[in-house]
Parts: structure tokens; sequence; C-alpha cells
């Protein structure tokens, strides 16, 4: 009896089980373009064998007919031109593409440019999909030891021995794990004039993040022999440390 009662409350859950089971939704795109970019972010390394080009490429679901998505693109600048500011798609095709032009890549260092396209209009993204794509393109570059010299920081008030970098294919070098490990710190010396982008130095403050170098001083950043100064500025997202000589010693 106990058994009979056993399997009965089993069967009775089961059943329960089952007519609880949420109704399934079959995703339907009708006459929607069904869009979206294979992954939301690219890295673009310029090499000559490129010929100053490079595509992206957006897919689609419904490949039914003919059909033209616009996308907006912001961020490149000067440098980069794209060819159109839509991807055109013809009936049974589920790739379009974009090509962008930039100039000659010894116009470049080692900076790197973001560029991102975006789907202008909702309806026309899958479900699910990816809307935009953000693009960051950079000159590769092949970077060789020089050797080891000094490098002096006031904002850390010592100095300490420093691997320096420059790059075979442009006047761009690089000092490997300067303050902190895995964040090298860049820059160019042109005609003696030394610059320097934007860059995270390592140094992670508790309350407001990572600490950067910020280019605010370059007219105090000079090259004397083998001496480079650096006026740099350490910033974290609320404000400023202030602004320090540092100083790199070339080998």
């Amino acid at each position: 009896m106990k058994k009979i009662l056993f399997l009965t409350s089993i069967i009775g859950y089961l059943f329960f089980a089952a007519s609880c089971e949420p109704e399934r939704v079959i995703y339907n795109p009708g006459d929607r373009v069904d869009a979206s970019f294979p992954s939301g972010i690219l890295t673009v390394e310029m090499v000559a064998a490129d010929n100053g080009q490079f595509q992206i490429e957006l897919w689609r679901g419904n490949t039914k007919n003919a059909v033209s998505v616009p996308v907006t693109i912001t961020g490149n600048g000067t440098k980069f031109t794209a060819d159109k500011t839509k991807f055109d798609f013809a009936a049974g095709e589920n790739k379009a593409y974009i090509k962008f032009t930039y100039p000659n890549l010894n116009t470049f260092g080692g900076e790197s440019y973001k560029i991102t396209v975006t789907i202008a209009d909702d309806a026309n993204v899958s479900y699910g999909g990816k809307k935009s794509l953000v693009i960051t393109a950079k000159r590769k570059l092949t970077f060789q030891t020089l050797g080891t010299g000094t490098f002096t920081s006031e904002f850390f008030e010592e100095a300490w021995p420093q691997v320096v970098q420059k790059a075979a294919e442009a006047d761009y070098y690089r000092l490997p794990n300067c303050y902190y490990n895995n964040y090298p710190i860049e820059f160019t010396i042109v005609n003696n004039v030394v610059s320097f982008a934007t860059q995270p130095m390592g140094y992670v403050h508790s309350t407001y993040g990572m600490c950067s170098w910020v280019p605010n001083y370059l007219s105090e950043c000079k090259v004397e022999g083998k001496k480079v100064t650096f006026k740099v500025d350490f910033r974290v997202s609320a404000g400023s440390f202030g602004s320090y000589f540092e100083i790199l010693d070339m080998p």
C-alpha cells in the first residue's frame, strides 16, 4: 500500500512539473535584417603588406532580400577613412564589408587609435546580437633592446636601472616594466623633441583607480645628449597628484 501511494505521489509530481513547464518562445525575425557584428572588439595591427587598408564585416541572419544597414562611425580622427557608412548585402548574402584606408605607415608611431562602428537603427540588430564594434588600430612595431640606462623618478623619489627599447620601424621608444610590471612607458623622440600619449603607468589608487602619465607639459620635455627629461602630470579620475620631472639616462 505504501508503495502504491509513493508511486502515485511521484506521478502527481511529474504531472505538476510538466504543467508548470514555461512556454517556449521561438524567435522569428520576420522582415528584420537580423544583423550583428561577429565580435564587439577588433584589434588591427597595421603592417606594410596591408597596403594601407583593412576591412570589417557585419553578419545577418535574414538573407532573403538585398538590404543596406546604415552605421555611425566615430573616433577615427583624420587618420582613417571609411569607403562608406553602410553595409550593403546582396540577396542571399549573409556578410557585408566596410573598408578603411589610412596614410603611409611612416606617419604612425606606436600610438593606438579607437574607432567605434555602431548599427544606426536598433530595429536592424538581431536578438542578442552585437550592435557596436570597437576597433583598436595600431602600427605593428618590432622592438629591439638598446641596453640598460637609469630612470630617476621625482614622483617616487628614487632611481633604478631601466631597460630601453626602440622600434625598428619608427623613432618610438619603450621602457618595459618601468614603474610596475606589465606597464611600459612609451614615447617618441623626433629631432630632439620628446612626446608621449596619455598612458597608464601602473599605480592603482584604492579609491580613484589607475594613475596615468598625461602630457600637459610637452614644452618642458627635452633631450640633452643622452638625458631625456619628461615633465609628467600624474593623474587619476578625480584629479592630479601634480606634475613631476621624470628623467631617463639612455644607455
